[in-house]
C-alpha cells in the first residue's frame, strides 16, 4: 500500500508518459517490495510485480547488486547511480538508474528511475559487459589491476576463499593468504609475458583455500588492454577431484600391472572390452593358440571358437557377466592349426568407481587331460586304472548313496589316509563341514539326471588339513548292474588357485596401502549394515574422519614416512572397533567408520558416539615412532545418522563431510554431529 502523500495518481502524471524505467519499492525486512512501476518498466517483466519483493522477481541483472545501491541510498540518505548491463531479445543493453532514497512516517521507501545508455566498449564497459556475463556462473570471476591489485571478484570466488570484498579490494592479490609463495614468482613471470605479448593465456593454476586445502583451477587469464595492458579478467574452473582422480587411477593401473605380472606365469590371461573385442592377451595365450598377438588383438574369442558349444551356451555366458557376475564354466577351443583343447575359464568382470563394467578378465587353464579322461573313464576300464593311478586328480566311484566304492591313490597321497581306509566311508565324511551341505544338496536334488555337475568343494585330511578341490561329477546308469547308479568324480586340487583367487577378490576390496575395506567394500556391505539396523531397531553411525595436517607429514618427512604413517592411523582407527564396526579407507588421510547398534534415544546415542570417538582420539594421542620421528596425530570428524539424517549412503557421506567441514571450521582434533542448521 502506498503512502498517503504517495498516490498512484501522482505518480501516474509524473511517470507514466516516461521511457525510462521507473519503479518505486518500498523496504520491508531487509528486502525491497514493489509498490509502483511505471508503464515502460512493465515491459520488462513477465508478470504484475506490485507487492512482490525483488528477489521474488527474476530479473536480468543481478538482485544483490540492486539491493546494494538502494541500501547505501538510504543509509547516506543521499542519491546513487550506477550503470551495469542486462540482456533483452538477446541484446546486451547498457543502463544508467538514479536511486532516490524517501523516508515518510518511518517508512522506508526508493524511487529509482533507469534510461537506457548508448555505449562504446571502452576499457570500463567491457569489464562491466564481461562481468554481467559470468556474475551468476559457477565460474570463480576475478579483475586484477596491471599490479596485481584485486579490484573486482564474483560471490563464487569470494565465497570459495571466504574473502570479505571490502576488506580484500585493492589489495595485492598474491598476499591475499590463497597464492603459495613458491607460486608467486610464476604468477608474476605469466603476467609480465601477456604483458608484452596482449594475448590470453590458459594454465594450471593452483590456490589455498580458507582450509589449508590446495585447490587446482583450469584458469583463462585476458588481458584488458586500452592502448596498453590495463588490467587482467580471470575465469577459474576448479579441477581439483579430476587430477585426484588421475592419481588414482594410475595407482591403479600399477597394480593391475603387477598382478597381471604374477599370473601370466599360472594361467593364459585375456581382457576384452564390454564388446568381447581382445585388447590384450598375455604370452601364454599366445602360445597356446598358434597365433602372432597382432592376429589376436582386435578380434573377438571367435578366433579360437572350436564351434563345440551351441549359441545358448555363450548366450547365458554373456547374460552372467553382463550383470557384473563372475562366470566359471569350461569351454573347448581351437588352436591356429586346428587342434582343439579344453580351457577351465573364469571371466571376472572389471568396474570402474561408479560400479559400471568396463572390461573382462579372462582366467584360463588347461583342463584338456582331465577332459580326456573322463571320456575315457565311460568307454575303457583297463585304461581306467592306469590313469587313475598315475595322475595327481582325484578320482572316485561312489553308489548312489555317496559310499565310496573306488578311490585313487591320489586321494590317499593328499589326505593321508590308506586306500581301503577310504573305501566303504562315505564321501561326506572326508568333506570340511562348510561343503557337507552343497554336497547333500547335489546328492538330494541333482543326481540321476546323467548331466555333468561341477562343483567346488573343500576337503578334510586325515590331520585336519584343508584343500579345496574343483570337482567334475556325473552319475552313471548300469543296467547290467541292476539297474543300479553310480557317481563318477574327478577332482583337482585347486588351493593355490582358490588362493590367488581370493587374493584378486581382497586386491578389489580393499586398499593397496592399508589392507582395510576400500570405498567399494563399503558400498557393498552397507545395505547388510542397513538390513540389521531395520531388524534391531538402532541406529547406524557414519563418522567421516579426516586426519589434521597428513600434508605436513609428507611435506616435511617423505612419501614414504607418509605411507608408514596412513598405515599406522589405520591401525589406530582398527584397533578401536568393535566386532561389528567397519572402518573404510576412502583416499588419502580420509576415513570412514561405521557404528551400528546405537540407541534410538538421540541423547543416548550422542553419549555412545562421544565416548568412541574419545577412544580414538586417546589412542592416536599415544601415537607412534617412524624411522625416528615421533607423531601424535589428531583427526577431525563429521558424523550423520542413519536414519535420522538419511537413507541412502551417498547423501549420509555428504551430510557427515559437511559435519567435518564444520568441525575443522574451529579448530583441529574436534567433532560435530550434523544437524540442519550447518
Amino acid at each position: 500500500m502506498l503512502d498517503k502523500n504517495l498516490s498512484y495518481e501522482q505518480l501516474n502524471i509524473l511517470f507514466e508518459q516516461s521511457k525510462d524505467f521507473v519503479f518505486l519499492s518500498e523496504r520491508i525486512d531487509g528486502d525491497y517490495v514493489y509498490r509502483y512501476v511505471n508503464r515502460a518498466a512493465t515491459s520488462i517483466f513477465n508478470a504484475d510485480v506490485i507487492g512482490k519483493s525483488i528477489q521474488q522477481v527474476n530479473l536480468n541483472t543481478a538482485e544483490n547488486v540492486i539491493i546494494k545501491y538502494y541500501d547505501r541510498a538510504l543509509e547516506r540518505n543521499e542519491q546513487q547511480n550506477f550503470q551495469d548491463y542486462s540482456f533483452h531479445a538477446s541484446e546486451a543493453r547498457k543502463y544508467e538508474t538514479t536511486v532516490i532514497p524517501i523516508i515518510r512516517d518511518e517508512k522506508q521507501y526508493i524511487l529509482a528511475m533507469t534510461k537506457e545508455l548508448a555505449f562504446e566498449r571502452d576499457l570500463q564497459d567491457k569489464y562491466l559487459f564481461t562481468r554481467s556475463l559470468f556474475y551468476k556462473t559457477f565460474l570463480s570471476t576475478v579483475l586484477l589491476s596491471k599490479d596485481l591489485k584485486l579490484l573486482e571478484a564474483n560471490p563464487v570466488f569470494l565465497k570459495m576463499f571466504q574473502l570479505d570484498f571490502e576488506q580484500a579490494r585493492n589489495q595485492d592479490f598474491l598476499e591475499l593468504g590463497i597464492v603459495k609463495k613458491d607460486q608467486m614468482d610464476n604468477w608474476r613471470q605469466s603476467l609480465m609475458h601477456m604483458n608484452e605479448d596482449y594475448a590470453f593465456d590458459t594454465q594450471i593454476l593452483h590456490f589455498t583455500d580458507a582450509n589449508g586445502q590446495l585447490r587446482s583451477f583450469m584458469t583463462t587469464i585476458t588481458p584488458l588492454i586500452d592502448g596498453e595492458v590495463r588490467a587482467f579478467f580471470l575465469i577459474l574452473q576448479e579441477i581439483t577431484k579430476h587430477l585426484e582422480q588421475q592419481k588414482i587411477i594410475e595407482r591403479t593401473k600399477h597394480v593391475l600391472g603387477t598382478f597381471k605380472n604374477a599370473m601370466n606365469s599360472a594361467a593364459d590371461i585375456t581382457i576384452t572390452d564390454i564388446d568381447g573385442v581382445i585388447t590384450d592377451v598375455n604370452d601364454r595365450f599366445v602360445e597356446r593358440t598358434g597365433y602372432e598377438r597382432e592376429e589376436i588383438i582386435g578380434r573377438t574369442h571367435q578366433v579360437v571358437n572350436a564351434r563345440y558349444h551351441p549359441p545358448s551356451f555363450f548366450k547365458e555366458l554373456w547374460k552372467t557377466i553382463a550383470s557384473g557376475k563372475v562366470w566359471r564354466g569350461e569351454i573347448c577351443n581351437r588352436n591356429k592349426n586346428g587342434v582343439t583343447y579344453w580351457n577351465e575359464t573364469t571371466i571376472i568382470p572389471l568396474v570402474d568407481v561408479t560400479g559400471q563394467v568396463t572390461q573382462y578378465l579372462g582366467v584360463h587353464y588347461d583342463i584338456s587331460e582331465k577332459k580326456r579322461a573322463i571320456n575315457q573313464l565311460h568307454t575303457i576300464e583297463k585304461k581306467f586304472r592306469l590313469i587313475t593311478e598315475n595322475t595327481n586328480d582325484l578320482i572316485v566311484i561312489m553308489d548312489g548313496h555317496g559310499m565310496i566304492t573306488y578311490a585313487s591313490s591320489s586321494y590317499a597321497r593328499l589326505l593321508g589316509y590308506k586306500e581301503e581306509d577310504l573305501v566303504g566311508r562315505f564321501y561326506e565324511q572326508i568333506l570340511h563341514e562348510n561343503s557337507q551341505k552343497t554336497w547333500r544338496n547335489l546328492l538330494q536334488h541333482n543326481m540321476h539326471t546323467g548331466i555333468e555337475v561341477r562343483l567346488e568343494l573343500q576337503l578334510l585330511s586325515k590331520n585336519e588339513e584343508t584343500f579345496w578341490t574343483e570337482a567334475h561329477c556325473k552319475d552313471v546308469y548300469e543296467q547290467e548292474k541292476g539297474n543300479m547308479y553310480q557317481i563318477i568324480m574327478i577332482s583337482r586340487e585347486m588351493t593355490e588357485r582358490k588362493e590367488r583367487e581370493n587374493n584378486l577378490k581382497f586386491l578389489a576390496y580393499h586398499d593397496s596401502l592399508t589392507n582395510i575395506p576400500n570405498r567399494r567394500f563399503l558400498i557393498e556391505e552397507f545395505p547388510r549394515y542397513v538390513e540389521w539396523a531395520a531388524d534391531n531397531k538402532d541406529v547406524i553411525a557414519l563418522l567421516f574422519v579426516d586426519g589434521d595436517d597428513f600434508k605436513e607429514v609428507n611435506d616435511r618427512f617423505g612419501h614414504d614416512v607418509g605411507d608408514e604413517f596412513i598405515r599406522k592411523f589405520s591401525e589406530a582407527l582398527s584397533n578401536c572397533m568393535r566386532a561389528n564396526d567397519l572402518v573404510v579407507r576412502l583416499g588419502g588421510d580420509e576415513f570412514v567408520i561405521l557404528l551400528p547398534g546405537l540407541s534410538r534415544d538421540e541423547n543416548e546415542r550422542t553419549e555412545q558416539v562421544d565416548r568412541f570417538i574419545r577412544r580414538v582420539q586417546v589412542r592416536l594421542l599415544e601415537g607412534w615412532e617412524i624411522e625416528g620421528h615421533v607423531f601424535k596425530p589428531t583427526a577431525s570428524i563429521g558424523v550423520a545418522f542413519y536414519p535420522d539424517h538419511a537413507q541412502q549412503l551417498d547423501d549420509l557421506l555428504d551430510l557427515a563431510d559437511k559435519a567435518l567441514y564444520y568441525a575443522k571450521s574451529f579448530h583441529k582434533n574436534h567433532y560435530q554431529i550434523y544437524h540442519a542448521t550447518l
